[in-house]
Parts: C-alpha cells; sequence; structure tokens
C-alpha cells in the first residue's frame, strides 16, 4: 500500500480509504478536507511543541520535574505515557491536564484520581 501523507496512523478500512478518494475527487470536497485536517493539526500538538510554545528548555522542565534532560527527550518520542507522568509534564511547563471523555450523554472530564462531570445530562449521574 502506498504511504499517504494525510492518512492517519491507524489502519485504514477499504471502505474508508474509498470515501476519503471520493471526497478528495471533488475540488469542493478537497477544500473541506484540508480545512478540516488544519483544524485538526492546530488542536494536536505533542509534547515537545507544548515545551516549544512555553518558551522552554529541556533543562528546565527535567529540573521541574525532577528528571535529567536525557530523560524529557526520551518522554517527547515516547507514543505511550502514564498519565501521572503527562499530568507532572504539563504542569512543568505551566499548565493543567484536563482529560475529557465525549459520551453520547455528553462529556466527562477526568482529572487523574478523580471525575468531574459535565453537562447536563451528566449532571444526573450518582458517582
Amino acid at each position: 500500500m502506498e504511504s499517504d501523507p494525510d492518512a492517519s496512523s491507524v489502519e485504514e478500512t477499504a471502505a474508508g480509504r474509498q470515501l476519503r478518494e471520493r471526497i478528495l475527487s471533488d475540488p469542493r470536497g478537497k477544500v473541506a478536507y484540508e480545512r478540516a485536517r488544519a483544524e485538526i493539526d492546530r488542536h494536536q500538538v505533542n509534547l515537545a511543541q507544548v515545551r516549544n510554545a512555553r518558551s522552554l528548555a529541556q533543562a528546565t522542565v527535567a529540573e521541574t520535574m525532577g528528571m535529567d534532560q536525557s530523560e524529557v527527550s526520551r518522554l517527547e518520542h515516547r507514543s505511550d505515557v502514564l498519565l501521572s507522568t503527562l499530568r507532572r509534564f504539563i504542569e512543568a511547563t505551566g499548565g493543567e491536564l484536563h482529560l475529557v471523555a465525549t459520551f453520547p450523554e455528553g462529556e466527562v472530564e477526568l482529572l487523574v484520581g478523580n471525575a468531574v462531570f459535565t453537562g447536563s445530562e451528566w449532571s444526573k449521574v450518582d458517582v
């Protein structure tokens, strides 16, 4: 299979590939697709981009996290990170980590170790 720069790292189904090809074959569909990809890309960043956007060096983040600069470098390149480590990284860069799960009934904001329900449907849920 050819490598498609627009394809996600998640394995595509044949139906999904055919749908994307059909959308991209229409000039209006291609414009809409490219706009949607750009919007997604604006909201997705990796850990190194977060650190750089905050104008922080790896050594600075490492010192705040109590680890070596090389460990921060490895952390920024991992594909699987513990939530507690991710939270420490985000806090070391001046942020606060919030995890949000979306269900048909509404959104659930998960804080590591705590759950905060938001939305009208979830306000009725007993925890």
